[in-house]
């Protein structure tokens, strides 16, 4: 199995080398080296079943499962969409009509083009890729048009942007701003479209009933259905354009999510927004009921500094650790089996000016138990940047409360 590295900058002070930490246990992980992320593909006559071939032989050869998100979904016949066939009553006693007919509305069906490296050597010059994924539309813009929630992997290398609302009708959209850390991308047009309702992601529970809209292999309008399999999931990084999205406190469901997903709704029975999918777990490279989608409560968060300030700060607690283990607790003669154990502490951030030291055992943060680095940085999250939080450290066979404020993520 392959090392996991504690390399994510909101603990890490960047300046020592990764240490390995234990995965969480629920948390799937691949078992060698695979591609994380299907990259849009170059357009080819004919030519996508071909693709998707070769993209899920790359996993299989790989000996196991990877991380998958989209960028990549092939040219489709959008000529008639569900919603030309029949109305639908947003006050059906069917929980999937109801939800779909409040909600499909404002998902809208993106399209990109861009340029992307061949593969071949660096003097060879990059091709012309096309793509799809999904949006949602969530605000009105000051002078009557729409901003459009989407995935920073959709649109973040985009030369051309197009939305097709469900309705038919097709908008220039314009980049707003991207935001890798947490996979969040905003984009407007200059057209009013209905709005989303924003549901609670909060107060999601395990087992409810959630339903995933979007455009999955270029199907626009499509409504798959299933339950939250899991929350505050927090996994393994995947790689896409050379950017980390760290899969952080998101929200896990076996509703069918696949290519072209990315970047569209994921709503409760009443058609509220309560995510947006962002990436599967897949050892074939399409849906296995395992989907991953940021917390609405996030990614508006994020929109919203975006669309204000053109970015996001993230919270920042400065220190580089790793996961005690038994075997770690021995070699270090801890007092504590569980814990985040500080390697390295960054000058000047927060921990530092709490006063954290190299060798102290995170076991608390407020009122969250710590048990990894995992869980350190789920609760760090959770925060706001200028917030002070307690943080409960075990140091040298005692416990000691220290008051950090959160910091604000370098960009580097």
């Amino acid at each position: 199995m392959d090392e996991l590295h504690d390399t994510n900058p909101d603990v890490d002070g960047g300046d020592t080398a990764p240490i390995a930490q234990d995965a969480p246990p629920e948390a799937p992980v691949p078992a060698t080296p695979v591609p994380a992320v299907a990259p849009a593909a170059p357009e080819h006559k004919n030519g996508s079943s071909l693709i998707i071939a070769c993209i899920i032989f790359s996993i299989i050869a790989g000996g196991g499962a990877g991380l998958l998100a989209y960028r990549y979904a092939p040219d489709m016949d959008r000529s008639v969409r569900p919603s030309d066939a029949a109305p639908l009553s947003a006050t059906s006693k069917e929980p999937a009509v109801a939800a779909s007919a409040a909600a499909l509305p404002s998902v809208v069906n993106i399209d990109f083009s861009g340029t992307e490296a061949t593969g071949l050597p660096s003097s060879h010059p990059t091709v012309d890729v096309q793509g799809s994924g999904s949006g949602v539309a969530f605000r009105s813009t000051k002078d009557g048009g729409t901003y459009i929630l989407t995935n920073d992997h959709v649109v973040a290398e985009a030369k051309s942007i197009k939305v097709t609302a469900s309705t038919g009708e097709s908008y220039t959209a314009k980049l707003v701003g991207t935001d890798p850390e947490t996979d969040i991308a905003v984009i407007s047009v200059k057209a009013k479209l209905p709005l989303t309702t924003m549901g609670d992601s909060d107060g999601l529970l395990v087992g409810q009933s959630v339903f995933a809209i979007g455009s999955p292999f270029g199907l626009q309008d499509s409504l798959s259905g299933g339950l939250v399999s899991a929350m505050h999931r927090s996994l393994p990084d995947s790689i896409s354009n050379g950017n980390q999205y760290p899969l952080v406190d998101v929200i896990q469901t076996d509703a069918a999510i696949n290519p072209g997903n990315s970047g569209g709704a994921l709503v409760d029975r009443n058609g509220k927004l309560v995510g947006i999918p962002t990436a599967i777990f897949s050892e074939t490279g399409g849906a296995e009921g395992v989907g991953f989608a940021i917390p609405s409560k996030t990614a508006v968060r994020i929109a919203e500094a975006l669309i204000t300030n053109g970015k996001a700060d993230h919270p920042y607690l400065g220190v580089m650790g790793q996961t005690v283990t038994s075997a770690l607790a021995t070699e270090k003669k801890l007092s504590v089996t569980e814990g985040a154990y500080v390697v390295e502490v960054s000058k000047g951030t927060g921990a530092a000016k709490a006063g954290v030291k190299s060798g102290d055992v995170i076991v608390g943060l407020e009122d969250t138990t710590i048990r990894s680095m995992d869980d350190l940085l789920l609760a760090v999250k959770r925060h706001m940047v200028g917030d002070t939080v307690k943080l409960t450290v075990s140091r040298a066979g005692k416990k000691t409360t220290l008051n950090m404020t959160v910091g604000i993520k370098p960009e580097q």
